[in-house]
């Protein structure tokens, strides 16, 4: 039996063109991402750098071609520019992709929203003496200690545990990070013990353990009330009498 010598060009043409389509949608295409380069250990609180990244391309399949993000959580190498000075939440090693989560990106509005309607954010002066290390970086958890002065004597111990960290505010001293306040979400009550702390006493910081499953909240509550008695700020005497 024979075939039609139109039929067959018409066959030999649906099958160019089925080709032709296939190619299309499966053909390999490179994508160009930030990667750290090998060489790259940077402490949390420290700036990205230029020299700090190169481009990672992938060759990916053809159906990646029609989404804007192709693997989710890399960053493309077009937005390497805008990532410059940037400081790093986490301490990072090189020769390997540089992700979002590794960046403080600011995001403000996730920070408000992460607050709730009973809650609210209360930025709090500290320094790498009196605070904690200067790579601490927000998601983190800290103990607030407390320490005051009344016609007793001194006291000290536990205000607040596990509070959350929202932001941290750094500056930099040549290349080193010097830590200047951190941002703590907190419920109106534990606010206002706080603020108390703050105006009559002296505070210091101590980093959670990773482990700590204890709630946030206050710590010790005979502690907290008998702070909130005290009208007295500490070492203001002796300033007058000195």
């Amino acid at each position: 039996m024979s075939v039609h010598p139109l039929r067959l060009l018409a066959l030999l043409l649906l099958a160019t063109c089925i080709g032709i389509g296939a190619y299309t949608i499966l053909k390999p295409h490179d994508v160009t991402y930030i990667q750290l380069r090998p060489t790259v250990e940077k402490e949390s609180g420290q700036l990205l750098e230029a020299k700090d990244m190169e481009p990672l391309t992938l060759a990916l399949e053809g159906l990646f071609q029609t989404t804007s993000d192709p693997i989710p959580g890399l960053i493309p190498w077009t937005e390497a520019q805008d990532l410059i000075g940037l400081p790093f939440s986490r301490q990072v090693k090189g020769g390997r992709p540089l992700l979002p989560s590794d960046l403080e990106l600011g995001n403000q509005k996730g920070n408000e929203a992460s607050l709730g309607d009973k809650r609210t954010g209360m930025s709090i002066p500290v320094d790498n003496v009196a605070g904690v290390s200067p790579h601490i970086s927000a998601g983190e958890r800290v103990h607030v200690y407390a320490s005051f002065e009344d016609e007793a004597g001194a006291h000290s111990g536990l205000l607040l545990q596990n509070m959350p960290i929202l932001a941290v505010q750094r500056e930099m001293e040549g290349d080193q990070p010097k830590l200047q306040a951190v941002t703590l979400s907190l419920t109106r009550e534990e606010a206002v013990l706080l603020t108390h702390a703050l105006h009559y006493g002296k505070i210091r910081l101590g980093l959670a353990a990773v482990m700590d499953d204890h709630k946030a909240g206050i710590g010790d509550a005979s502690f907290a009330a008998e702070l909130m008695k005290t009208k007295k700020r500490r070492g203001l005497e002796k300033e007058e009498q000195g």
